[in-house]
């Protein structure tokens, strides 16, 4: 299974309901395996205030692994939580304010 094929449509996924996240990739060479290691990092620009008080975006880290399975992962559950907030939101539009006979709110 491709892991980071899966992280990216998840990602593309994400960013259809507002949510930019950036999937970066960097290596290492280790001395201990003998081989190039790649880390993934995912990124998300937040806003911050600089010394002078000017307002600026900056890339935060929220994810840093070597494991593909571990990125896959954390889009999934980032994925869940975006899907549980909007169901939040739709809940809360479907209230309608007609009263019954016992004086309760119903639901639609």
């Amino acid at each position: 299974m491709n892991y980071l094929r899966t992280a990216r449509q998840i990602q593309t996924g994400l960013i259809h309901k507002g949510i930019r996240y950036k999937l970066n990739t960097s290596q290492f060479f280790s001395e201990e395996q003998n081989r190039m290691i790649t880390v993934y990092s995912v990124t998300e620009k937040r806003p911050y205030k600089k010394k002078n008080g000017e307002m600026s975006m900056k890339d935060v880290q929220l994810l840093r692994t070597c494991s593909q399975v571990e990125v896959l992962k954390w889009f999934a559950a980032e994925w869940e939580r975006v899907k549980d907030e909007n169901k939040c939101d739709e809940n809360k539009g479907n209230e309608n304010t007609d009263k019954g006979h016992t004086g309760e709110v119903l639901r639609v």
